[in-house]
């Protein structure tokens, strides 16, 4: 069985939309559609129930699934430790991390936890939560980084991959000031619906909200627009766009330098983790000493 089609069924299976399934793999949709009816034909059985407005996996499907995560996973990792038994892996590291950590967090603490010598060849990913878990469950990366609260839970089987708590952060709403130095858009002002900038579905940081919000309450706000990065969301508050919950790791240059101001108090602040994933099963013997270095350091 060609392995790409099981990765095109868990594409599948992840958006259930043939259309943004297929564009998340590069191909036109009747394409697509042709692979996952091959994948069925192979199989013997209908794994996909198409309607005009939805789609469903069989109970055959769901079988499919829960063994098709793994062993797509379980090939990359065994091309990986094929390489490395021959002797021609490349002492390299390959990492995903969100938006909103890859350009301030990460670099130091990379850093800190080896320095150039001990990364070696450095394989790292920027992009949404959803996508960098999309690249952990294929394999294609071994670490992801990202913010955590246990409220807002992942999408990274438990069974199969396992975290470590690497940092602490802060989600701190914020807006630009007035020419008074007060805050454009008030928290505190209930009587005050304040425009939001939000976070599209795909974010990390749009599950932590939500779920806080659940739990406490959503303050009274206003959709003013929804990005993926928290750097758009952070330069349309500085041009008092809106209140946007940052991360205090990307947005304290912006404090510091008064451009940007807490449009509430302390009390609307979220505190986060900063942690880093990883599989089960054992990596390259370069990325399981990676891992011992993590693990001697103390995140406080």
């Amino acid at each position: 069985m060609d392995l790409a089609l099981l990765e095109d069924f868990l594409e599948l299976a992840k958006e259930m939309n043939f259309s943004r399934a297929a564009d998340l793999r590069n191909m036109s949709q009747p394409a697509f559609s042709r692979r996952i009816r091959s994948l069925e034909d192979a199989i013997g059985t209908p794994l996909v129930q198409r309607t005009s407005r939805s789609v469903a996996l069989t109970p055959a499907g769901l079988a499919v699934h829960s063994r098709a995560v793994p062993l797509v996973r379980l090939v990359a990792e065994a091309r990986s430790a094929a390489l490395e038994a021959a002797g021609v892996a490349e002492h390299a590291l390959s990492l995903a991390a969100t938006h909103a950590l890859s350009f301030t967090f990460v670099p130091r603490w990379l850093t800190q936890i080896a320095g150039p010598a001990g990364i070696g060849a450095l394989n790292m990913m920027s992009d949404s939560q959803q996508q960098c878990e999309r690249l952990m469950l294929g394999g294609t990366v071994n670490f992801f980084v990202c913010h955590w609260h246990a409220s807002a839970g992942g999408g990274l089987p438990e069974n199969q991959f396992t975290h470590r708590v690497i940092g602490q952060d802060r989600l701190v709403a914020l807006t630009a000031p007035d020419i008074s130095g007060n805050p454009r858009w008030n928290l505190d002002a209930w009587d005050a619906k304040v425009p939001h900038l939000a976070y599209g579905s795909a974010s990390g940081l749009s599950r932590i909200l939500e779920a806080h919000w659940k739990m406490h309450g959503r303050p009274p706000l206003v959709p003013r627009m929804s990005s993926l990065l928290a750097a758009t969301n952070l330069e349309m508050a500085k041009e008092g766009q809106g209140v946007a919950w940052l991360p205090l790791s990307l947005a304290e240059t912006a404090i510091a330098a008064g451009t940007l101001v807490r449009a509430g108090g302390a009390g609307s602040d979220i505190p986060v983790e900063i942690v880093v994933f990883r599989p089960r099963s054992r990596l390259s013997a370069h990325a399981e000493q990676f891992w011992k270095k993590i693990v001697l350091i103390d995140p406080a």
